[in-house]
């Protein structure tokens, strides 16, 4: 039996975004916290968690939403972090079907050997192709706060940040759920996942990933890094080449 295909491109990874340019795998039905978008020149199938299914060259696909896509040669996918101010900005009026995602009109073309000069400027000819200009509304000053100590520990104080916030701890919840789009916990698994993608590019092994991250062990990332990725860390991580944009 021969083993799954993985990716083998260039991963471009900064504070909140990351830059995937090369073959794409097929993978299944997944969502994650950051806003997609994908650009296939040759065009990509893709498909949502109601049955619905697009072949596009081009697709915005929010956060949180369920899908898929099918393998091709070449394309670029730019991952904004939920909490990116560009992904905040494109998941404004959201929707759930396929169909509201596609952009073929786009018109990016995507190098075949992206240097880092090369991956910032395809970035921002990615965002400004899409029209983002119109920054989102303010957040909670305490779901801020909550989101910095989340990217920094496993371990925010929910208690003291309440109190300094004067609400309670389900208003905390209840804050940050509307701000951020998800609980504190599935945020945290996020943030879990981006600290261990981070360990691999540092040379670390998945086993030591996992632990650094705060999974239980590789079999717990393996399992999280497929709900949010469609594909295993072997098929995502193990083979493609790393550049740090920070």
């Amino acid at each position: 039996m021969s083993s799954p295909a993985r990716l083998d491109g260039t991963l471009f990874v900064s504070e909140t975004r990351l830059l995937y340019v090369g073959p794409l795998v097929a993978t299944t039905l997944h969502a994650h916290h950051a806003a997609q978008i994908v650009i296939a020149p040759q065009g990509l199938h893709i498909e949502d968690g109601a049955d619905g299914r697009i072949h596009t060259r081009a697709a915005v696909i929010p956060p949180r939403m369920p899908h898929g896509h099918g393998a091709c040669a070449h394309a670029a996918l730019l991952f904004l972090d939920g909490d990116d101010v560009a992904s905040r900005a494109l998941s404004r009026d959201a929707e759930p079907r396929c169909t509201t995602w596609d952009r073929d009109a786009l018109d990016v073309s995507v190098p075949r050997d992206p240097t880092r000069e090369t991956a910032r400027a395809l970035m921002t000819e990615i965002l400004t192709a899409l029209e983002v200009r119109q920054p989102p509304g303010p957040r909670h000053p305490a779901a801020r706060r909550m989101c910095a100590s989340l990217d920094g520990s496993d371990h925010a104080g929910l208690a003291s940040l309440s109190h300094e916030a004067g609400l309670s701890p389900r208003q905390m919840r209840h804050a940050f759920a509307r701000d951020v789009g998800l609980p504190m916990r599935a945020y945290q698994r996020w943030k879990r996942l981006r600290r261990a993608i981070a360990a691999v590019e540092g040379g670390a092994s998945l086993s030591t990933a996992a632990a650094s991250a705060g999974f239980a062990d590789s079999a717990h990332l393996s399992r999280v890094f497929r709900e949010q990725f469609g594909m295993t860390p072997t098929q995502g991580l193990s083979s493609v080449r790393w550049q740090t944009l920070d």
